[in-house]
């Protein structure tokens, strides 16, 4: 076979075989195909169910949120529903108190009536008894003037002038017998009624007076009332109205919680103290309390109040809510302000901090209320927010150190007092052991004096005295026989 007819069947071959793999590539390409589709299917499927389940969590997301608000709505609708009825409380109470004042002096209204009321009833009862008393003795008298009438009637017609004169006689006789028994029957009825009168009268100006006083009390009470209103009516003008009566208001109170701590002003504390800061600016805190050891503690009286003011004046709830806000911002502006004046570096021997007075303790409540945070930030600014209570607390704790360092100093003084005497009372005994030495000394002189006038003057003068015939006799002086007591210790007396 020529080359070409060899090519060309090698070519065909080469063909055949080149279409079998071809043939067979394409059938597994085909099976791959197939899976791929069948993958491609299954992956669409779970992409499907994939989107379904996003879809559901977004929609349970989207609910979960809706419930997230809700409970938000709900705990700002729970405590403003708290704060309403905390403020309600409070009211009810105030209104509780007010209603029991009422409810007690009306139930003195009703006492002092109903007393007045049984008094009167018993004056009634007492002025029947006399009326039935003055009508009986009333009775009784003419009772006895219709028997003596009688009695006259029938002395007239008798003839006889004996008979006269017996019917007079008898007549004297009965009207004496009369006389002396209404008389004993008249007089303790006359003492009866004088004391019963006395008795009337008396309960008669007790009711006066007692009616009197009931009605002075209430009128003082309602007068009171209506004094206690326009007083505070007037004290929440001039606190809304000038800021240096705000000042003055809380300062009077600072000085009367100072001084009820027992405090005593320019002693133990200093009002409106002048002072510079670092750059030479000048500052006049309100008060500079002293402490033991000497330290100082700033207190600063002049909290904004205003809007606390509008808030009890308020006529609606968003207007009340709006001004406790704005009265909470003022508190929290007015400690930053002292943080930044720093009185520790200004003020000799100043503590840290610096307490801001608020004169109420509904006025801290109220900024408390509206922002709890604010006692921890003043408290980090190193300001200490104080009311009445807890000043008076602290001017307490400070009265306390004071005599607490004054009994220090006491026992240092007594102390040093001592150790003086103690030494004064060394150097007497000293003193007091010469001058024992010096008597000792002495006493044994005067002994040795003594025995050499015995033995050696006085033989020569008593025999002088009998050569010259002088009877009396020259006496021996008398020797010393006690010493000085020595100086000795307590040890020393028991041993």
């Amino acid at each position: 076979m020529d080359p070409v007819s060899l090519a060309l069947i090698a070519l065909g071959g080469a063909c055949l075989i080149l279409g079998g793999v071809s043939v067979v590539l394409l059938r597994k390409a085909w099976g791959e195909a197939d899976g791929l589709r069948t993958r491609l299917s299954e992956m669409q499927a779970e992409l499907s169910e994939a989107q379904l389940e996003l879809r559901e969590a977004q929609t349970e997301l989207r609910q979960i949120e809706s419930l997230r608000v809700d409970l938000e709505k709900t705990r700002t609708v729970r405590d403003q529903a708290e704060r309403e009825l905390a403020s309600a409380r409070t009211q009810a109470d105030r209104v509780q108190g007010l209603e029991e004042q009422l409810e007690a002096t009306r139930q003195a209204e009703q006492r002092a009536s109903s007393e007045l009321r049984a008094l009167r009833e018993r004056l009634e009862e007492r002025d029947a008894a006399v009326k039935a008393e003055r009508e009986r003795l009333t009775a009784l008298s003419q009772e006895m003037q219709d028997r003596f009438k009688a009695l006259a009637d029938e002395a007239l017609d008798v003839s006889s002038k004996k008979l006269l004169e017996q019917a007079q006689q008898s007549f004297k006789t009965q009207h004496e017998k009369a006389e002396g028994g209404v008389k004993s029957l008249v007089d303790p009825i006359r003492e009866r009624l004088d004391k019963f009168r006395e008795q009337v009268e008396k309960m008669e100006q007790d009711r006066a007076r007692n009616s009197g006083a009931i009605a002075e009390q209430i009128t003082k009470l309602s007068q009171g009332l209506n004094d206690q209103h326009k007083e505070t009516a007037k004290l929440v003008n001039a606190l809304q109205r000038k800021s240096t009566t705000r000042g003055q208001w809380g300062e009077r109170t600072v000085e009367n919680i100072l001084e009820l701590a027992g405090l005593t002003k320019n002693i133990d504390y200093d009002a409106q103290h002048q002072t510079r800061d670092t750059d030479g600016a000048a500052l006049r805190p309100d008060f500079v309390i002293k402490l033991p050891g000497g330290g100082r503690f700033v207190v600063d009286s002049k909290v904004a109040l205003t809007a606390y003011l509008d808030a009890v004046e308020a006529e609606d709830e968003a207007s009340r809510r709006d001004a406790l806000r704005r009265h909470a911002q003022q508190v929290k502006t007015h400690v930053k302000q002292l943080a930044k004046k720093e009185y520790a570096a200004s003020v000799d021997g100043a503590i840290d901090f610096v307490a801001l007075f608020i004169p109420g303790e509904s006025f801290y409540s109220a900024a408390i209320e509206e922002d709890p945070a604010l006692f921890d930030d003043a408290i980090k600014a190193n300001v200490i927010i104080t009311t009445p209570a807890t000043l008076l607390a602290l001017a307490k704790a400070v009265a306390y150190g004071f005599r607490q360092e004054k009994l220090e100093q006491n026992a240092q003084k007594v102390a040093a007092l001592g150790d003086e005497l103690f030494t004064r009372l060394n150097t007497f005994s000293d003193h007091l052991g010469r001058v024992g030495a010096g008597l000792k000394s002495a006493t044994a002189n005067y002994n040795k004096a003594v025995g050499s006038f015995d033995s050696r003057v006085l033989p020569k003068a008593r025999d002088m005295a009998q050569l010259n015939g002088q009877m009396k006799q020259i006496e021996s002086p008398a020797q010393v026989d006690e010493a000085p007591r020595l100086l000795t210790g307590p040890d020393e007396e028991k041993a």
